[in-house]
């Protein structure tokens, strides 16, 4: 497993995907990529973490400034295809080991957009504080039961030019599933435990959607970047649908 994925938690994503569950959603990301740019990224592991921990550039602000609002606003998308741009032009430059680690580092840009328990739909109060720890413990005990589902395939060929768009899609995306989860993981003024949620309720379904949806915007958004610098695309593989098996559901997964 990845160890550069875990990511920091500094102040402006301290209330995001805790560590594990980035660390979790960039290793699946991996998955999706060429093995040429996925081998790159194991190769540099710790340069990548320690560039990702100091990341600060406009375009990481203005995210996570917007992430509460439920859409990228036009400087943010300006922002993030500036940032895209250059970490391009920077791969096809003499300094190719130093552009790999900060396309690496990326990550950070599009982790967090489809984590509802930043979302306003979820409410910045007491009881949104509850269900957002234990939809965490939820989504990170039983990580292996999700299933890894790529919603929008197409995601996985973007032009340079349209990721911004892409990204601002999986967040305005985000709110509603924020606020399904704070009307489903509660009844009658009682929030459930991470232990009581069954996989029938809603709450999986909000955890399954917004997992996929963090592991596409980040592999998205290497992808797009290695492919618009001209990168080896060979040996790309192709996403799968895999069904989650609970325990007392006994299923088969679905290749």
């Amino acid at each position: 497993m990845l160890t550069f994925l875990i990511a920091a938690i500094v102040p402006s994503r301290a209330a995001a995907w805790p560590g594990d569950l980035s660390r979790s959603i960039a290793h699946d990301a991996l998955k999706l990529l060429p093995k040429s740019l996925a081998d790159l990224f194991l190769a540099h592991e710790e340069a990548i973490l320690s560039e990702a921990k100091g990341a600060k550039n406009p375009a990481l602000s203005l995210v996570y400034a917007d992430l509460s609002k439920g859409r990228l606003s036009a400087a943010t998308k300006a922002a993030l295809a500036q940032e895209a741009s250059r970490r391009s032009r920077a791969l096809q430059g003499q300094e190719f080991r130093e552009a790999v680690i900060s396309l690496g580092a990326a990550y950070r840009l599009a982790v967090d957009l489809a984590d509802p328990g930043v979302s306003s739909g979820l409410g910045s109060d007491e009881t949104a504080r509850v269900i957002r720890r234990e939809f965490y413990l939820f989504v990170a005990s039983n990580r292996d039961k999700i299933p890894l589902v790529i919603a929008e395939p197409a995601s996985m060929n973007l032009r340079l030019d349209a990721l911004p768009g892409f990204l601002d899609e999986v967040t305005q995306k985000t709110s509603a599933q924020a606020a399904l989860l704070r009307t489903e993981a509660q009844e009658s003024g009682k929030i459930f435990k991470h232990t009581e949620i069954d996989f029938r309720s809603p709450v999986f379904a909000v955890a399954s959607t917004a997992y996929s949806r963090s592991v596409s915007a980040v592999a998205a958004t290497w992808i797009a970047i290695w492919r618009s610098a001209g990168g080896d695309m060979n040996r790309q593989k192709a996403p799968q649908i895999i069904s989650p098996r609970p325990p007392e559901l006994n299923q088969e997964p679905i290749s």
